[in-house]
């Protein structure tokens, strides 16, 4: 079927309505649409060739500051496949942009969004804001549980009614599917799934996790498979403002993009034992602007000429390693107050980080990181500064408690400010000469010469300025000539690269400057990490740290039931992620703006961001940088009906299991 049949159908649909036949008026009229109507919407904005192109050109100059571009061509780590050309891929789009063109605008911006998302490379990620205007949803999630944690090949995938789950911000969801679409999902909470649209549903599971499909929803994607199959999944995390436990929907569940699909149909076997074939429909909310086909594209999908301006500031303060929240913001509020707080004894809470003692076993304390970034509008200098008071008085006052044992409770953690993952890690050993590990960018003509501008001027607010810097010996750079003038030459793949010298985060002449503990505040051995794989970015940085320098043991949960291989850090382990518009102000900070090899403003609005920098392991055997280094948790366990949701019985679990009843 043709994308003009499609929109031909849909705007006849319409007419049943009684409303007007643009098609984002009636995608925009209802809180609640179907599938076809809100992708009617999408398509109705046209092809533009001259705007593609630009587009194109942009993405292509911006390939230079992708530091892993010649590292994913092919992988030297089986477990962690990455053999992809993004550069082969984008010509090919602007290839067919110059002659047969995109039938519709959604059709080009989804083929650069698709071929980004093959590098299974979370940072790098480009989204034109009309593509995800909608979120999509269905009434179900799933989760893989066994009969017991210790049944490690022996989960299958389970139907959970999801409109009871707080922080998604759904409202009416329920009685859409009941009232207009006579659907009652109820009945088969809990139920097990036999199969997916005609597919055995581990199966389906496991390939759609594997292929990390655009179409799928799965954008994001993480290096290692079992992150991107808990990404699917229905798990616990917390709220980053109110502190209280919530329930994720799953990516399954909720996507940012067109699931490819009109509805969904699943076999059950009920708590009965009977056997019944579901067809449930993909329904769509508009969290876009415009209520027509002409207000949705000036308003959401054009970029207004304010917009257009570099963002200036203290850009070293603010670096990231972080990926895009799992769902919109306009979808992911903040958790129902009437979501029962944990019973665990507080010792501190500030935003993303809580720190308990578990009752069962008072000898053992938690410390859960939901990331390392606030998901709300807060200021980041207040934001370290509390940090590090927390994680102070919360571990002294737990040692006052008797404590001798920590668990830290990294699952879902999606990453956040570098500094942050420094603080944690300082904390925890604050007589390290560095909390992290070493980094390069990648160099070329460009960038060298962006280097050397703020050389000159001793711009500290760029990425590129030598001075923000130290040598691996923790010693302040002096020089451009120590950072990245002359580059490193290195063959990556048989592809000529360069890069800069190694160098560190200056983040203060000692731990004093983020930390007020003078010592380890407990051992090596006393910690254990506690994960479902999904761990992105600073995450990484930091639970790697804490493996690689200081042995620490991990607990790994859920991931595919037919793996008996589980990493506690699932992967995004460049070390730090960079948007468009910064690569902008870099360029127009070293008057380069308008230089021929530099990209140029978008001409849409569009999320676009780059790996930015790779982390160079301390383990000499893996194969150059972090990203490939694959990191076995040393024990696994699956999620069962009575841990996949309570955070509380995940940690005593493995209290007991790592530490015993002491």
């Amino acid at each position: 079927m043709t994308v003009a049949t499609r929109i031909f159908l849909v705007l006849m649909a319409s007419v049943r309505f009684s409303f007007a036949s643009d098609p984002c008026t009636l995608a925009t009229a209802s809180r609640w649409v179907s599938s076809e109507i809100a992708h009617a919407c999408e398509l109705a904005v046209p092809f533009n060739k001259t705007r593609s192109l630009a587009v194109l050109d942009s993405a292509i100059k911006s390939l230079p500051f992708y530091s892993l571009e010649t590292w994913f061509l092919h992988s030297p780590n089986p477990l962690i496949p990455h053999d992809v050309s993004i550069r082969s891929l984008l010509q090919d789009i602007q290839h067919k942009i110059s002659t047969s063109g995109y039938e519709t605008d959604w059709d080009f911006n989804i083929a650069v969004t698709d071929a980004y998302n093959r590098e299974q490379d979370g940072h790098t990620i480009y989204a034109a804001a009309c593509t995800e205007a909608f979120s999509w949803n269905l009434p179900f999630s799933i989760s893989m549980l066994a009969d017991t944690p210790f049944d490690r090949t022996a989960a299958h995938p389970v139907f959970l009614v999801n409109y009871d789950f707080p922080n998604q911000n759904r409202p009416g969801l329920e009685a859409h599917f009941r009232q207009r679409l006579g659907v009652d999902v109820r009945p088969y909470d809990g139920a097990r799934i036999l199969s997916i649209d005609g597919v055995q549903a581990e199966e389906y599971l496991a390939g759609l996790a594997d292929a990390s499909s655009i179409y799928a929803g799965l954008v994001g994607a993480f290096e290692s498979v079992g992150a991107r199959y808990m990404r699917l999944m229905s798990r616990y995390s917390a709220d980053t403002a109110s502190g209280r436990y919530t329930q994720e929907v799953g990516q399954f569940a909720q996507r940012s993009f067109y699931p490819g699909a009109q509805n969904v149909t699943v076999r059950v076997r009920t708590a009965r034992g009977g056997i019944d074939s579901l067809t449930i429909p993909w329904v769509a909310t508009f969290s876009g602007k415009g209520n027509n086909t002409a207000s949705f594209i000036a308003k959401t999908c054009a970029l207004e000429a304010d917009e257009i301006a570099s963002r200036r500031g203290d850009m070293n303060e603010r670096r990231k390693a972080v990926i895009a929240p799992g769902s919109q913001p306009g979808i992911r509020a903040v958790a129902s107050a009437s979501h029962q707080d944990t019973p665990l004894t507080s010792f501190g809470h500030f935003l993303t980080l809580d720190i308990y003692q578990l009752e069962k076993h008072p000898k053992v304390g938690v410390v859960y990181f939901e990331q390392f970034e606030p998901s709300v509008r807060f200021d980041y200098h207040t934001y370290f500064a509390e940090i590090s008071d927390t994680i102070f008085t919360g571990l002294t006052a737990l040692k006052r408690a008797g404590v001798k044992h920590i668990l830290i409770d990294i699952s879902g953690n999606r990453g956040g400010y570098i500094k942050v993952g420094a603080i944690a890690i300082w904390s925890l050993w604050p007589r390290d000469l560095y909390p992290g590990f070493p980094a390069v960018y990648r160099v070329n003509d460009l960038i060298g010469r962006m280097s050397d501008a703020v050389a000159v001027t001793n711009e500290s607010a760029s990425e590129y300025f030598y001075g923000s810097y130290m040598s691996q010996n923790y010693t302040p750079l002096t020089s451009n000539e120590q950072f990245m003038d002359p580059p490193v030459p290195l063959t990556v793949n048989g592809v000529q690269d360069a890069y800069s010298h190694p160098f560190l985060d200056n983040f203060g002449k000692s731990s004093t400057a983020v930390t007020k503990f003078t010592s380890p505040p407990f051992a090596g051995t006393d910690y254990v990490l506690v994960s479902n794989g999904i761990c992105a970015s600073t995450c990484s940085i930091f639970s790697s740290y804490l493996f690689q320098k200081h042995g620490v043991r991990s607990a790994v949960f859920g991931g595919a039931p037919n793996s008996t291989a589980s990493q506690f850090d699932g992967g995004i382990k460049g070390a730090e992620v960079t948007d468009f518009d910064s690569i902008l102000f870099e360029l127009e900070n070293a008057k380069l703006e308008k230089d021929g090899a530099a990209p140029q403003s978008l001409p849409i609005r569009a999320s676009f961001t780059l790996n930015f920098r790779n982390a160079i392991p301390y383990v000499d055997k893996q194969d150059g940088i972090l990203e490939y280094v694959w990191e076995q948790g040393t024990k696994k366990y699956q999620f069962t009906r009575e841990l996949y949701n309570n955070p509380q019985k995940v940690w005593e679990l493995v209290a007991e299991e790592f530490f015993g009843s002491k």
